[in-house]
């Protein structure tokens, strides 16, 4: 079946009769959301108020004409070349728009998802499996530019993960688990159906404080039943911070132990489900959240792609002293507790802050409230503006050296971080900030694989000044640098109490040996938390079919293979994605299982055909096997469904070379290096080629390029400074030569070469 696709025809009453089917199960579960908050509004009138004001209450609705928000009185918007309309029979609504195939097709709205500043539409694609049409609602006034149609992804083609066909656009798999109650995917890998179900169908009182059937008892008169009937206590730590005269913040009152910002974390953080687990408290149980990477985050820690709040929030001084959530936000109605600045003075003193003398700015004015320096907004989804919860100082001097945003020149676009860093250093001559040691130059130094980044990152992991976050995303980095002090700091973070640091040890150790990994992670197997558990042990697979001198005794083999099965089954859950499929593989191939990995990669294909790692590595498989056929057979298929594969591109270049075919592979790297996606490795190797075809001028432009994606590099360096030689160009050669000698410092050869060119260019 082809997802989301139905043929254009006008519906007829058959399918009336399956709508009427459709809402009525809506309806029921409306009703059933509806009796248990009534219950909570017995005693809680005034949360539950809040609450229907709130985007949990608008997080998903059965749609009608009250719900949604958008114009369906015969609205049209212009989509791939043709006109998507937007109507309403009755109290239905509908959208008309081209298929997969190009022809038009009306599908019925089965929810409305979300309500400000957009609000998204879902229809049913069969077999449970619910889709995001490609549109939504801009439900910000018209005077900001709303109350009209757009198109979300307007560059999304059908190869593209968030077209509305595929899986990034699903409900069941990507949306479910935080805008519904108590959600059970239940996918069906057979019959590659879904039987998906909820208790509520929006953000119910369950889905933060969880069952609330000792507490009904608790109220209706069991005073025997502790803790009110609840088992975890999500209230903020404290109710008040105050500075002190030193301007330390300190609390006001006892800090209670709290797992409220957990509970928020499960859906406000970047993370992968591991499971329908439904215990709101036990985040790490349940979910594998995302570190501070580049994918990500700035360098410094800013929020680039969408971080959800939670990977922010640890990094900030706020969540170092016991701030939660609820010291800022309202609960119930997720809105601020008091309004712009009073929300900060709270805590921080308004005399000394909300004051010329501290921001620089007339009161009143764009940079006088605390948020826009502190917490400067990102866009997504066009109109959507997030802020970011670090609440970091601006760094107009990181801006120059790292690139990294700052608050300052993100509302003074016309002048530069120069001019910003001028302006701060008038305003605060005694900064502490500026100009002092950031965490951001090492991770910049990590993600460019710099000479010397794994002796700063090893020194971030193990210093206890920085956040947990920022430790354990050190050592995520450390993997690309591994060294006898990385093997200190990794041993030490496998102790740690913190599961990040021990999340991070895992990613640090994956470069090392198997006994070498083995050594330092075993003990990880039995971890109180299963996503460190199932990660140590795919670690660590390969001493299942380690030889025999160093291979595991019954007891060790045993609880590798226990905790194994934990990872089977985390991408069981996963099984309508392609990365779990090849997950799968990719273990089966580390354990020497051919056949059954290529079953794997096979299953991911026909579950998710776009999701193009699957091609490359069935491609690799058959590599290794020696069948270069069948090598390039997989690779074509893949380039058919996504011609501009950057690594498919790569992997058939390099099938061509082992075939001897140079010129085949040339258009094929280039290919492979043009993208936006392109890796430093595959410009670098384009480069290499058209070195080798003769093309020196073309090779100087690509080696650059590579240069400039990844200075830190050796590789890069050399190449160039060899290549500038030979062409008698010295002066570049041994600009080139002086920036390895900085990597690789102490290098004999390497000096030798610095010599030998610096005599060169005299002569």
């Amino acid at each position: 079946m082809t997802v989301g696709r139905q043929p254009g025809r006008r519906l007829g009453k058959f399918v009336w009769l399956l709508l009427m089917g459709v809402f009525a199960s809506l309806h029921t579960i409306a009703a059933f959301a509806e009796t248990a908050d009534v219950k909570c509004a017995n005693c809680h009138a005034e949360q539950v108020k809040d609450w229907q004001q709130s985007h949990h209450f608008h997080a998903m609705e059965p749609a009608t004409p009250q719900t949604a928000l958008g114009n369906f009185d015969n609205q049209s918007l212009s989509y791939q070349g043709k006109k998507a309309t937007f109507t309403r029979r009755g109290e239905q609504l509908f959208i008309a728009m081209p298929g997969l195939d190009g022809k038009m097709q009306t599908l019925a709205v089965a929810y409305t998802f979300g309500y400000e500043p957009l609000q998204q539409y879902m229809f049913d694609a069969g077999k449970g499996k619910y889709q995001f049409f490609p549109f939504a609602w801009d439900s910000r006034p018209q005077d900001d530019g709303g109350q009209r149609w757009f198109v979300l992804h307007p560059e999304q083609t059908p190869s593209d993960e968030f077209h509305w066909s595929n899986m990034g656009q699903n409900w069941n798999q990507m949306c479910a688990d935080c805008h519904s109650t108590d959600y059970r995917k239940g996918f069906d890998l057979e019959s590659q159906s879904y039987h998906s179900t909820y208790s509520a169908v929006n953000v119910s009182c369950a889905a933060c404080h969880g069952s609330a059937e000792q507490h009904l008892k608790w109220a209706e008169g069991d005073k025997s039943i502790a803790d009110k009937g609840y088992s975890t206590y999500i209230g903020s730590k404290t109710p008040l911070f105050r500075e002190n005269d030193q301007g330390l913040m300190q609390a006001i009152g006892e800090i209670k132990p709290s797992r409220q910002v957990q509970v928020c974390a499960s859906c406000h953080s970047r993370r992968s489900a591991l499971s329908d687990s439904q215990a709101p408290d036990d985040y790490h149980n349940t979910f594998q959240p995302a570190l501070i990477t580049a994918e990500l985050y700035h360098a410094d820690g800013q929020i680039w792609d969408e971080d959800y709040v939670w990977g922010s929030f640890l990094q900030s001084k706020m969540h170092e002293a016991g701030v939660t959530c609820t010291n800022c936000h309202n609960p119930h109605s997720g809105q601020l507790k008091l309004p712009g600045n009073q929300v900060c003075t709270q805590c921080h003193t308004q005399n000394i802050y909300e004051n010329k003398k501290h921001h620089g700015h007339v009161l009143g004015t764009s940079g006088s409230a605390c948020v826009d320096c502190h917490m400067p907004a990102t866009t997504y989804m066009q109109i959507d503006p997030r802020r970011d919860h670090s609440f970091k100082v601006p760094r107009p001097d990181l801006t120059q050296s790292l690139d990294v945003p700052n608050a300052c020149n993100g509302c003074h676009t016309d002048k530069t971080a120069q001019w910003s860093e001028t302006q701060i250093r008038q305003w605060h001559p005694d900064s502490q900030y500026l100009g002092s040691e950031h965490f951001a130059t090492a991770f910049r130094k990590g993600d460019t694989v710099a000479a010397d980044a794994g002796q700063e990152l090893t020194k971030i992991a193990q210093d206890p000044r920085y956040p947990d976050i920022i430790r354990a995303s050190a050592l995520h980095r450390m993997a690309a640098t591994p060294g006898q002090n990385a093997v200190v700091a990794i041993v030490r973070a496998v102790r740690d109490e913190d599961p990040l640091k021990r999340q991070g040890a895992i990613e640090a150790a994956s470069a090392y040996p198997a006994p070498d990994k083995w050594r330092m992670l075993n003990e990880l197997l039995d971890d109180p938390h299963l996503p460190i558990r199932t990660q140590a042990a795919r670690s660590l697979a390969r001493m299942l079919v380690q030889p025999s001198e160093t291979a595991l005794n019954k007891a060790d083999s045993a609880r590798l293979r226990k905790a194994l099965d934990e990872y089977r089954d985390v991408q069981a859950y996963q099984a309508d994605r392609g990365f779990a499929h090849t997950n799968l593989g990719n273990l089966e191939q580390e354990l020497g299982r051919s056949r059954n990995a290529e079953k794997h990669y096979r299953k991911a294909i026909e579950i998710e055909p776009i999701f193009m790692p699957a091609y490359v590595n069935l491609a690799d498989l058959y590599r290794i096997r020696q069948d270069e056929a069948q090598v390039q057979k997989v690779l074509e298929q893949a380039l058919a469904i996504n011609a501009e594969a950057p690594a498919v591109h790569y992997a058939l270049a390099m099938s061509y070379i082992r075939r001897g075919d140079k010129p085949s592979a040339l258009p094929a790297l280039k290919a492979a290096a043009s993208g936006p996606e392109a890796s430093a490795n595959f410009v670098y190797t384009y480069g290499l080629l058209l070195q080798d075809r003769g093309r020196i001028p073309d090779a100087i432009v690509q080696l650059q390029k590579a240069y400039e994606l990844e200075p830190g590099n050796p590789d890069m360096s050399y190449t160039l400074s060899q290549l500038y030689a030979s062409n008698n160009q010295y002066d570049r050669a041994l600009f080139y030569a002086q920036k390895l000698n900085a990597l690789v410092p102490g290098n004999q050869q390497i000096q030798q070469m610095v010599r030998q060119l610096q005599q060169q260019q005299k002569d």
